[in-house]
């Protein structure tokens, strides 16, 4: 007998997850156009979860998730501690309803509920294929890069001798160093590299992501203007001040 054409199997995935605080339509709006507004090519086509349980009120689902779709966000689900009505009202509505793993949820629960209160944004847990060697060589960059540039480091290291101008980008499958100002986008281990590391003279970057894992400006004030190194300390990301 021919093996099947498709097969099940339960795995995880790194989802983005959307806090709602309120129920109005046009708060929620300004709110999303401020953040995508700082990084709209990171934003495009995100898988999104949106979390619900801080609602205290009715909302009306089907006019969250166009407006989700407006912002070119891919949509997912809902989700939350909500009562089992409100999880059967959804699924009739025909929109899934996804429930978060129990594994873990005991662990380092404080800690990561600060994070998400610092950027409203949170990663569930992920499993990544690690890259095929740490090894990397080094790609250099001379000179500045500035606002609508992008300087990928295809498995390398990125080093860039000058500075990263706001609206620029900047991605490697290894490390990212900046001899010169932060201020676009850093995106390390892009292909799944969890020790990636980021390093930059001068933090004033709009996004800074590793692995997945991302800031946005507002979640850098510790060392804002400083020179730091980023890193991911279980799965959460870290900064530290150069000496």
């Amino acid at each position: 007998m021919a093996d099947a054409s498709i097969e099940f199997k339960g795995t995880s995935f790194t989802l983005s997850v959307l806090h709602l605080k309120t129920s109005k339509l046009a708060d929620i709006r300004a709110d999303l156009e401020k953040k995508v507004a700082q990084a709209p090519d990171f934003f495009y086509l995100v898988p999104i979860v949106v979390n619900i349980e801080k609602l205290e009120c009715a909302i009306d689902y089907q006019s969250v998730i166009t407006l989700i779709e407006e912002f070119n966000f891919t949509f997912v689900g809902f989700t939350g501690s909500v009562t089992k009505d409100q999880r059967q009202l959804i699924r009739a509505l025909g929109f899934s309803f996804v429930n978060t793993a129990k594994a873990n949820a005991s662990t380092n629960t404080s800690e990561k509920s600060t994070t998400s209160e610092k950027i409203d944004v949170v990663k569930s847990e992920q499993i990544v294929t690690p890259p095929k060697s740490n090894l990397y060589t080094d790609k250099v960059h001379r000179g500045q890069i500035r606002s609508g540039q992008q300087v990928y480091a295809k498995d390398q290291n990125l080093v860039v001798i000058g500075s990263v101008s706001a609206g620029a980008e900047v991605i490697a499958d290894g490390n990212i160093h900046v001899y010169g100002s932060l201020r676009g986008r850093a995106i390390a281990g892009a292909q799944g590299h969890h020790k990636a590391q980021i390093y930059c003279q001068k933090l004033e970057a709009e996004l800074v992501s590793i692995n997945g894992n991302y800031w946005l400006s507002e979640s850098m004030e510790q060392h804002w203007g400083s020179p730091v190194y980023i890193h991911l300390t279980d799965s959460e990301l870290t900064s530290s001040k150069l000496i």
